[in-house]
């Protein structure tokens, strides 16, 4: 069986590479980068955690076309790696702009990899990349055999989510998405047929969003809600019908999909997020998609995207009403997460003491009515107003981010990171999300730990079954 790699950078160590690799002196450079990993049958994603740069006192030997350098400096990173399980990356500069690995670089590779597998026997297959002037990278993996494997992907999740795939070439445009491609071009629309794209939440926002994604030519979706179609939902799920109440969202979504036949393969999750099945799916995506009203949600959809570096988009709608027909407030926000960036904690979305509230109503609700009778928890709401077309608006502003990010139409991408709508007194606001987030900001591309997200709550979950 193949093993499919895939290497993924936030935009802050994407900046931090390419500031030490091109120091402005047009000569090679070094560095490592050490990486949490994702393991399933047939792949591995690779998910930078730490840069360390080649100390300038190691080098050999430095010009346009060849680095050497010495290797004492490596084995404290390497203890690290052993101990954590993480992979080591080995990333070099191609000034002259030369897009392939030389003769040099299979020694060079051939020289070191040997020695890094033996300092971590655990960890399967580590990788070699290039980056060229313009920031663009390839990899390759190294195997414990020595052999060399292609890197299929390569992800910056940064203001631009660049994917860089090994086998890049445009596939032929479908005559039902010309129009996308007359908008788009053919190589925008062709990379969005090669995403895997997780959406959570199959509701009212979430159901816009796999149409619209669908419509798009999305390569895979995974689709996450734990929830059945109820008579309440027909007014916004926009692909349900009375004949579906009682079954699960996510399958009259998959069965929606079908019968739309553009191409789009779907996964489906009838489960909570908060279970390891369910993150395990979703570390596997390339991009996130929240459209989930809960705290709780919120903040692992957040740590999901930080620990496996991927980018993620959450759209929230507000309606206050009176329930008789008064309306004191409609509004909705758009919010693009990087990872190593700003949280929604940081920018002030989430609460974590709603969101200790919600985490414990949904594992248990009896002790949670108690201890919210007894005023140790702020309460939980139940149910909540919702209007379609508010839905759907908001909905079409998020597949719209992806777009943008993916596309880059937008002059300045970073003041777009948080973009609100009110609609009862109308106005736009765009704002750049703010600094890192210090809460979340230790904890980037260190992929799987134990426990879980370090959440021990998912760990305990994961053995119920």
């Amino acid at each position: 069986m193949s093993l499919r790699v895939t290497l993924r950078l936030s935009g802050s160590h994407h900046r931090k590479l390419r500031s030490l690799l091109f120091p402005g002196d047009g000569k090679e450079a070094v560095a490592i980068a050490l990486c949490g990993r994702h393991r399933t049958e047939d792949a591995e994603v690779l998910c930078v955690h730490q840069v360390h740069p080649v100390p300038e006192h190691e080098y050999a030997e430095r010009d346009p076309a060849r680095v050497s350098w010495g290797t004492d400096w490596l084995i404290p990173h390497l203890l690290e790696a052993e101990r954590r399980k993480w992979a080591v990356v080995k990333i070099h500069s191609h000034p002259t702009g030369f897009r392939g690995f030389s003769q040099a670089d299979d020694d060079s590779d051939r020289h070191l990899f040997p020695s890094v597998h033996g300092w971590t026997q655990d960890v399967s297959v580590h990788a070699s990349a290039v980056m060229l002037p313009d920031g663009d990278l390839f990899a390759r993996g190294i195997l414990d055999d020595g052999s060399f494997i292609p890197v299929a992907r390569v992800v910056i999740a940064g203001e631009r989510i660049r994917v860089l795939d090994s086998d890049s070439a445009e596939a032929g445009v479908p005559a039902w998405s010309s129009r996308h491609a007359q908008a788009l071009g053919s190589a925008t629309t062709t990379l969005l047929g090669r995403l895997r794209v997780g959406v959570v939440g199959c509701s009212g926002t979430g159901s816009f969003v796999v149409e619209l994604l669908g419509r798009l030519g999305v390569g895979h979706l995974v689709l996450v809600d734990p929830e059945n179609v109820e008579e309440v939902n027909l007014n916004r799920i926009i692909w349900a019908h009375r004949s579906d109440v009682g079954r699960p969202k996510v399958e009259v979504a998959r069965e929606h999909l079908a019968r739309m036949d553009l191409g789009t393969s779907v996964t489906v999750v009838h489960r909570d997020l908060a279970h390891p099945e369910v993150v395990a799916e979703l570390a596997a995506c390339d991009v996130l998609f929240g459209c989930v009203d809960s705290h709780d949600g919120r903040r692992l959809l957040n740590r999901i995207s930080t620990f496996y570096v991927i980018p993620y988009i959450d759209t929230g709608v507000r309606l206050d009403a009176d329930g008789a027909g008064g309306v004191d407030h409609i509004s909705g926000a758009v919010h693009y997460l990087q990872p190593g960036g700003s949280s929604l904690l940081s920018r002030g979305v989430i609460d974590n003491d709603r969101a200790a509230a919600e985490a414990h109503h949904r594992a248990d609700p009896s002790g949670y009515a108690a201890l919210n009778d007894e005023g140790y928890l702020r309460g939980v709401a139940e149910s909540r107003p919702a209007v379609v077309s508010v839905n759907g608006m908001f909905a079409s502003m998020s597949v719209n981010e992806l777009l943008a990010r993916l596309h880059g139409f937008r002059e300045d991408d970073q003041a777009h990171a948080e973009q609100r709508f009110v609609l009862h007194d109308p106005y736009y606001v765009c704002e750049d999300g703010g600094p890192p987030c210090r809460v979340l900001e230790p904890h980037i591309g260190r992929g799987d730990v134990a426990p879980l997200l370090d959440m021990p709550e998912l760990t305990a979950r994961g053995r119920e079954r």
